[in-house]
């Protein structure tokens, strides 16, 4: 599951959350509020992802969550977040449990949540600091790794 991309493990947690509203939709609270903030969570999410991955391919740096970056990239969506990528994902699923109002989906959050910092955020980490040094480091100490 490791080398799942994290896209496609975001899109197979929607699809998961679906699911769950479908077959086990606990304490249904939707309403027309939840739906148009989710909807615009979602919206929001999608177009800080396109940023994001813009900002490394217009610096020609790796978008693989596996590659080796050649740009340590700091400004743009990456002056509020070390991993906007990670975070728009993480905007999308919470869009995507709000839109149908349903508890159920919930549950899928904390999990995307946990597996992407020790399966992804921690190891590319260790791989910054790793080929950018200092100059991660500092970037470590100014920006966090959320939001």
């Amino acid at each position: 599951m490791r080398n799942v991309s994290p896209p496609t493990r975001m899109l197979l947690c929607v699809l998961c959350m679906i699911a769950l509203h479908l077959l086990l939709p606990l304490a249904v609270v939707s309403n027309w509020i939840l739906f148009l903030f989710g909807i615009g969570l979602i919206a929001f999410g999608l177009v800080m992802a396109f940023g994001a991955e813009g900002q490394f391919r217009q610096r020609n740096t790796t978008v693989d969550h596996l590659g080796e970056a050649s740009k340590l990239v700091t400004d743009g969506w990456f002056k509020y977040s070390r991993n906007p990528m990670y975070l728009s994902f993480l905007l999308t699923l919470l869009g995507s449990w709000l839109t149908p109002g349903s508890l159920s989906p919930l549950i899928l959050i904390p999990i995307y949540v946990l597996f992407t910092e020790q399966w992804h955020i921690l190891p590319e980490e260790k791989r910054l600091g790793r080929a950018f040094g200092k100059g991660y480091d500092s970037y470590r100490g100014r920006t966090r790794r959320w939001m």
